[in-house]
């Protein structure tokens, strides 16, 4: 709060400075450029959305691929069978739940937070984060294009990961379900974990990037991200489909491809960044593509140490390549799950996939049908190929499923059924069992689950050394067992994303916060211009006799106090700031007023009496006065923090032009602090620079600044000019202490 206090008293002193302070502002302005952002789409909302399409893929064949796995191993028997496609059919409702918790999640932080700002956003703030935003951007492809040789098949799995592509969770639900330990409707649970936990890394990330964000943008931006991602895992696809020989050339362009194109973004987020602040110092053509070959350069290193370990693999024991084929023909690496037939799918041209006709021609008794809709049963497992991604194309094979052919009874025959019913009588058997009544049903359905799940789980993760009562089986996700590089990087990997989801809250609290602070300033203007509108015809202060104690007076008005040949020294009553010492200081530190207001701020916590002692001894108000200023800054603290630090974030480290209509610091704490509105500091200081007619960065009309000075000459440009009226001072003793 001792940091707000200085900012604040710099906002408001700042109001006040000299004419030669504002010509030379407004000269530096002229020559920024004046980025403006129309907000239609998000950069970083569209990669994160294709990269969840992506991700979620991968996670929902992860399981299904380990499912897959430990079924053939085990019996054939009707009860597993039905339990086998079960499980399947919990994969998918586990994706559907975790759909619907994390896009309801996703889309009402979008509609608080754009609907805060929906309205008098701060733009400069605004075009601050569209800058980061193509940052983050530029991050998230340059992790893409390092992920690229695994996801074709070129590279092993890294053992250093930035973003996982894969939860971990697959792994331990599925051993849990096939021993028993487990019903369909906890591994239901699991699937839908695994699948939260990649929406759940962007939650609090994404909140900046909805400010001033209408809406419809959002699932228009959603939509292209989502489209974006289903044409990417097409080609992976084809891609895997169909280069064997040179998958690693295909690899390494696709991924120069993708880090050419994260240094663009994070070139011209650099210069939106730093043209917004006023910097300037990347104007210069040169220094433009030097950014963007030095981000090309550090992808590169990157590169060169992800080619390093996949070397270093090949000479070890290596582990599997991601989602590697069971069965290892490279002309069998088509098979899915419980996605749509080849023919339609692949073009509509009614071609029977390639892979099929092979594995056909190799006549395998074990393939007794083709159709792309059966679900995959232990007796097709020996002849069937383990497909990259399942061999997804489209994302409606994973989230879109019908009536599926599933073999219950004996392995003669192939029974028509419907997998939702065989899912809903086994979950229904187990629930017997388990006496689960209807309100835990109803309670396991609810968002709140996937959230407390998760949070367990990351819990548990920080907490390396817990074990369970079996002192076989740790409860953690190898800590222990990593090497110290390892550790390392988990740890620094948990600390960035803290940080980083840490800043992103801070800037959407500081844009809604501002926004509504905006809103209601606004709001109040209207009062405070009616009020001082009548300042030139209202009560003045004005004296008799200079530096005499006493002096000056309040008088009805400029008539009454020319009755009584007395020299008008401000408009409006006396006050607290209406001493012979207070309006030398008024004048004297025009220049440097923010500059030693601030330090007080910054030396003062909490402590209103300290502030004030400060103040006097450090700019010379009297008592009366400095706690006016106090009062001042704290009705800016309560009605104007928000906009203070915007100011700072943006306005302090840059030179934005202050927009027609835009709140600043100066027009909140005139708004809220000024007329009983509800700060009182008009009342209580009298004087000010607007009544003393002295210059401010605020241009106002001329019935709103005083124009019946009498003591002091005026400039050319209609202000008073008291250069020489406080010389010499007026002695001490003529104001109060």
């Amino acid at each position: 709060m001792d940091f707000l206090n200085g900012l604040i008293l710099d906002q408001i002193f700042a109001e006040h400075a000299d004419s030669s302070s504002i010509s030379r502002r407004l000269e530096e302005a002229s020559q920024d450029t004046e980025l403006t952002h129309h907000h239609i789409v998000d950069a970083v909302i569209i990669t994160i959305a294709a990269w969840l399409t992506m991700v979620v893929t991968l996670e929902v064949n992860d399981f299904r691929q380990r499912l897959m796995a430990t079924y053939k191993e085990s019996s054939a028997d009707e009860n597993t069978k039905r339990r086998y496609t079960a499980a399947l059919m919990a994969i998918q409702y586990g994706m559907y739940d975790a759909f619907i918790d994390w896009g309801l999640t996703y889309s009402i932080c979008a509609a608080i937070v754009g609907g805060i700002t929906w309205y008098n956003a701060n733009q400069n703030l605004v075009t601050v984060i569209w800058g980061i935003s193509l940052l983050c951007s530029a991050f998230l492809l340059a992790v893409a294009g390092l992920k690229i040789p695994e996801w074709l098949g070129y590279y092993r799995k890294s053992q250093l990961k930035t973003i996982r592509d894969t939860s971990g969770f697959s792994a331990q639900a599925v051993n849990e379900l096939i021993e028993g330990e487990s019903t369909v409707t906890a591994f239901r649970l699991q699937a839908r974990l695994g699948v939260g936990k990649h929406f759940s890394q962007f939650v609090w990330f994404l909140l900046p990037f909805y400010v001033d964000f209408k809406f419809y943008w959002y699932l228009l931006s959603m939509f292209l991200g989502v489209l974006g991602g289903q044409v990417f895992l097409y080609i992976v696809f084809k891609c895997r489909k169909r280069f064997k020989n040179n998958r690693g050339r295909v690899a390494m362009g696709a991924s120069s491809v993708f880090s050419v194109a994260s240094s663009i973004c994070f070139m011209f987020g650099v210069w939106i960044i730093e043209t917004s602040w006023g910097l300037h110092v990347l104007g210069n053509s040169k220094l433009l593509p030097a950014v963007f070959f030095a981000w090309l350069a550090f992808i590169l290193v990157l590169q060169a140490v992800k080619y390093h370990e996949h070397r270093k693999m090949s000479t070890q024991e290596a582990p599997d390549l991601l989602f590697e084929s069971t069965h290892r023909e490279p002309a069998q690496d088509v098979v899915d799950v419980e996605g749509e037939s080849n023919s339609k799918n692949e073009g509509s041209n009614g071609v029977e996939d390639s892979s099929t006709k092979n594995s056909k021609q190799e006549g395998d008794d074990d393939m007794k049908s083709s159709n792309r809709r059966e679900v995959m049963h232990k007796d097709s497992m020996n002849a069937t190929g383990q497909g990259y991604f399942y061999q997804t194309a489209y994302f409606d094979r994973v989230n879109i499923k019908t009536n599926l052919q599933a073999p219950i009874g004996n392995d003669s025959g192939v029974s028509d059924v419907n997998p939702r019913d065989v899912y809903k009588s086994v979950a229904e058997e187990e629930d017997m069992k388990a006496n689960v009544t209807c309100l835990g049903r109803f309670w396991r359905v609810l968002p709140f689950v996937s959230f407390w799940g998760l949070l367990l789980v990351g819990s548990r993760d920080m907490n390396c050394c817990r074990r369970n009562k079996d002192e076989s089986r740790q409860t953690v996700s190898g800590f222990q067992s990593m090497s110290t590089c390892k550790k390392g990087w988990f740890v620094f990997a948990k600390i960035v994303k803290l940080l980083v989801n840490a800043a992103a809250i801070f800037l959407a609290i500081l844009a809604m916060g501002s926004a509504v602070q905006a809103t209601v300033s606004k709001q109040k203007m209207p009062y405070v211009h009616q009020r001082y509108a009548g300042l030139n015809t209202n009560q003045v202060c004005a004296y008799t006799s200079k530096c005499a104690p006493g002096e000056p007076s309040t008088y009805l008005n400029k008539e009454a106090a020319d009755a009584a040949n007395a020299t008008v020294i401000h408009c409006g009553k006396c006050s607290g700031c209406s001493s012979w010492q207070d309006l030398s200081v008024q004048w004297n530190t025009r220049k440097n007023a923010a500059k030693l207001s601030q330090s007080c701020g910054l030396r003062n916590m909490f402590n209103r009496d300290s502030m004030a002692q400060c103040l006097s001894d450090d700019m010379g108000w009297t008592t009366d006065c400095a706690y006016a200023w106090v009062h001042s800054v704290e009705c800016a603290k309560q009605n104007c923090m928000f906009i203070a630090v915007t100011a700072m974030v943006t306005n302090k480290l840059g030179n934005f032009k202050v927009e027609p209509g835009q709140v600043t610091p100066a027009n909140c704490n005139e708004a809220q602090c000024e007329q009983g509105n509800p700060g009182r500091f008009a009342e209580l200081s009298g004087a000010s620079r607007r009544k003393m007619n002295i210059p401010s960065d605020i241009a106002r009309p001329k019935d709103q600044q005083c124009q019946i000075i009498g003591a002091v000459p005026e400039d050319e440009k209609g202000f008073s000019n008291w250069t020489g009226y406080f010389e010499p001072l007026c002695p001490r003793s003529a104001s109060p202490p």
